[in-house]
């Protein structure tokens, strides 16, 4: 499922490229339908199809070479695909005003005026991905207080150690079928997921590689791990004697 999600971005973006500079289906372009002929006309001739194509042929290459890198073991590779993508995309949109042609002496002005209001709002936009991108990125806490696991962070969650029936520590997770409402990021996945065998439950997993902990209750489990193995045997073992030493 996720080989299908992180390619289908890819295709979709290449195949409007195509259409779009090769087809010249430009009413595909934002902006352009609403345009009188004569407007449409002169976009045409100063090449608003072959900029907006190559626009989109770049994108693609972008999130292409992130998802090469996950593949490849780099965690970071598709975290910062995105960026760049979403940096290069702001560009874009900006780049593509000057194809917009200037009906009148004010038109120019007005033109840029509309510009830096679109620029700020493609500034908001990028601010509020990277942060949420850092936030569901960050490591998450987890920790005994009281009675209670508590899993800090993006969907955070508590766990009632009266209800945990055991913790133990395994090199793999079954394949995960879907993601029913959670966080996945290169191999980072947080919250809700559809597991194989085990059905739903939550995972806080920072790296496709084991150990993982398995926190079972009677009916779901939570699994974590860390992207340092060490961290993951190291939590596992505060956490198994803690469980043990509580009365339940």
């Amino acid at each position: 499922m996720d080989l299908f999600v992180d390619w289908l971005a890819v295709l979709i973006i290449v195949a409007l490229g195509i259409m779009i500079k090769y087809f010249k289906m430009s009413w595909l372009i934002a902006g352009y339908n609403t345009s009188s002929a004569e407007d449409r006309r002169v976009m045409s001739e100063k090449g608003i199809e072959k900029f907006i194509g190559n626009g989109m042929f770049a994108l693609a290459s972008i999130l292409a070479g992130g998802n090469i890198g996950k593949y490849l073991g780099n965690h970071f590779a598709q975290t910062g695909s995105w960026i760049l993508f979403t940096a290069v995309l702001g560009y874009v949109i900006i780049r593509a005003q000057k194809y917009v042609p200037d009906k009148t002496p004010g038109e120019s002005g007005r033109r840029t005026n509309t510009t830096v209001l679109i620029l700020a709002a493609y500034l908001l936009v990028f601010a509020v991905v990277v942060a949420g991108i850092v936030y569901g990125n960050r490591e998450s806490t987890v920790g005994i207080e009281g009675h209670w696991i508590r899993i800090g962070g993006i969907y955070s969650t508590r766990i009632d150690i009266k209800e945990v029936t055991d913790i133990r520590m395994e090199d793999s997770i079954p394949a995960i079928k879907s993601r029913t409402n959670g966080y996945a990021f290169g191999d980072i996945r947080k919250g809700h997921f559809l597991l194989q065998d085990l059905g739903k439950g939550r995972l806080y997993i920072h790296s496709n590689k084991g150990p993982f902990i398995y926190i079972l209750t009677n009916d779901s489990y939570t699994i974590v791990n860390f992207d340092s193995p060490d961290k993951t045997r190291k939590l596992f073992a505060e956490l198994s004697e803690q469980w043990k030493l509580l009365p339940r």
